[in-house]
């Protein structure tokens, strides 16, 4: 009987080990770096927004995007409000590459989220977020953007 139970803890045990790290493998990718996945971040109307500037990039031409609202905002430096979308479309070649998505999800200056899009606007989950987040932390004092003067000077 004893040994029958200690099968059977032993049994469990190594389940709960393999489900442990079939966890981890999930959740933290093999590699363990992080990658895109479905967050607040939601797709903007583009079609509505100002193109208030173009980056280029090496291969990369880049349209920076947002809307009236918060081209105002940063017009008068003032915070964006929660919610605003700032969208950066990656054109390579003459076509939409990727789009890189970020939205204001909280009113302290470091609530932004990230997110990559493929052209047909689905989640493109093979970016790293993180990276997006590490390096626009750097322009904290200029609400996460790379483009502030451009936004503020737009319409000018």
């Amino acid at each position: 009987m004893r040994h029958k139970l200690l099968s059977i803890v032993m049994a469990a045990s190594g389940a709960v080990l393999v489900l442990s790290l079939a966890s981890l493998i999930v959740f933290c990718g093999e590699s363990g770096s992080a990658r895109a996945e479905a967050n607040a971040v939601t797709f903007p109307p583009v079609e509505e927004f100002e193109h208030y500037t173009t980056v280029e990039r090496g291969a990369s031409t880049e349209h920076m995007m947002t809307s009236r609202e918060a081209l105002a905002a940063l017009k008068a430096r003032q915070p964006v409000p929660v919610g605003t979308h700032m969208v950066l479309v990656d054109y390579r070649g003459g076509k939409v590459f990727r789009y890189f998505v970020s939205q204001k999800v909280g009113a302290g200056t470091d609530e932004w989220a990230f997110q990559w899009f493929h052209p047909d606007r689905s989640i493109k989950a093979d970016e790293n977020t993180a990276r997006c987040y590490s390096c626009h932390r750097s322009r904290e004092d200029s609400q996460f953007m790379f483009t502030l003067p451009e936004a503020q000077a737009f319409g000018s």
